[in-house]
């Protein structure tokens, strides 16, 4: 019986990170280098949009307050709101984190029967917290220290520190995520640092 590790292409790639650490930097590298990228974000907009079973049971949990007249989520009135109630992000999460799964899921299996060789990276901000790590064979976080996620959360968004620390309860800890990763790429200072530890990774992951 043949043990070989199957091919890269094989994987199921997720790529996951904390609020400003710099994921999104990454999943461009990433792209530019030739992955496809799934990015939970866009599933996740989809998830909520008008006429969907999810949208529906998310407008039932939160209420009718958080959506526009044509239907469309108040996205940012519910992030706040979150921010200042975290116990509601558990609710939120049970609706629209199995409609993301499904959707990138049925994504996966179209393009590797379009694509067979084709590297998919699935890009998972909240991939622990969905309790979805196990579904992965290669785990990639971008980590930054928690000093410096505060300090891009106040200057990015303007936050106080008070409100920056709020903003990082709402995820598990980044220090927790490094232990239960792959491989890591250390994004807390320079750009041109990051960049060649993903094209590092890359090549590493093409040698496997």
């Amino acid at each position: 019986m043949n043990s070989a590790a199957p091919p890269i292409s094989d994987k199921k790639i997720a790529l996951t990170g904390g609020i400003a650490t710099g994921k999104t930097t990454v999943a461009n590298r990433l792209r530019e280098l030739g992955a496809i990228i799934l990015d939970a974000d866009e599933y996740a907009r989809r998830a909520v949009e008008p006429g969907r079973a999810s949208h529906a049971a998310l407008r039932e949990f939160i209420g009718e307050g958080f959506f526009h007249p044509d239907g469309a989520l108040k996205r940012g009135e519910l992030r706040r709101r979150i921010i200042r109630e975290p116990e509601l992000l558990a609710g939120v999460n049970a609706i629209v984190h199995p409609a993301i799964a499904e959707s990138m899921r049925e994504e996966w299996e179209r393009l590797k029967g379009q694509s067979p060789g084709a590297v998919i990276v699935f890009d998972i901000p909240l991939l622990f917290e969905g309790g979805r790590e196990k579904s992965y064979d290669i785990i990639i976080l971008v980590y930054s220290t928690r000093a410096v996620q505060l300090k891009r959360l106040m200057e990015r968004d303007g936050l106080s520190l008070s409100e920056a620390e709020r903003t990082l309860s709402i995820q598990l800890p980044i220090d927790f995520k490094r232990e239960r990763s792959d491989y890591i790429i250390e994004n807390s200072e320079e750009l041109q640092a990051t960049l060649r530890q993903v094209e590092e990774l890359w090549g590493r992951l093409w040698r496997l």
